[in-house]
């Protein structure tokens, strides 16, 4: 049983998202969480600047990112952008390596003793290749949230009240 709760809806993940880089995949989605009222204005350059200090990219057969910040979170949160063609993220084992990366999560916790708990979380839900890959084909925001919910369990609160018009 976790602790944490991680907000997360439809608008909270960007499908077939067209970036040309790392910054504008977490930018975008930062933008999306900032609109729900989970983060003050300086999240976004506080993550931006932690990303290229403490790279967040984790090699798996399907490299992920798990971008995260500690501090100006209102209400914790995960978004996610799968996005077109992957963009490059470092590896957090510093070792410099670059990652495609086509699956980028980003949480937020009001709660900073919860993070090494998330992080966990995190990879043991998708140390399976077979979570990675279902998760990269879904082109359905209702059926990636199911399937979110099944891996991250209790840790993740699904809010079905979602703003119109957000893509």
């Amino acid at each position: 049983m976790s602790n944490f709760k991680l907000q997360i809806d439809e608008d909270l993940i960007a499908l077939n998202f067209d970036a040309k880089d790392r910054r504008q995949v977490l930018t975008e989605l930062g933008q999306r969480v900032l609109s729900k009222g989970y983060i003050t204005g300086q999240f976004i350059e506080r993550l931006l600047e932690r990303e290229e200090e403490f790279p967040t990219g984790l090699e798996m057969v399907y490299p992920i990112a798990l971008a995260h910040v500690g501090g100006d979170c209102v209400q914790s949160f995960l978004s996610l952008a799968i996005t077109k063609k992957p963009v490059i993220f470092h590896s957090m084992d510093g070792s410099g390596k670059e990652l495609p990366v086509s699956l980028v999560f980003m949480f937020g916790i009001t709660n900073p003793i919860e993070q090494v708990e998330v992080l966990k979380r995190f990879i043991f839900a998708f140390r399976e290749e077979e979570n990675l890959r279902k998760l990269k084909d879904l082109q359905d925001k209702k059926a990636i949230l199911e399937l979110l919910k099944n891996l991250l369990g209790d840790g993740l609160e699904v809010n079905r009240a979602v703003k119109e018009g957000v893509g």
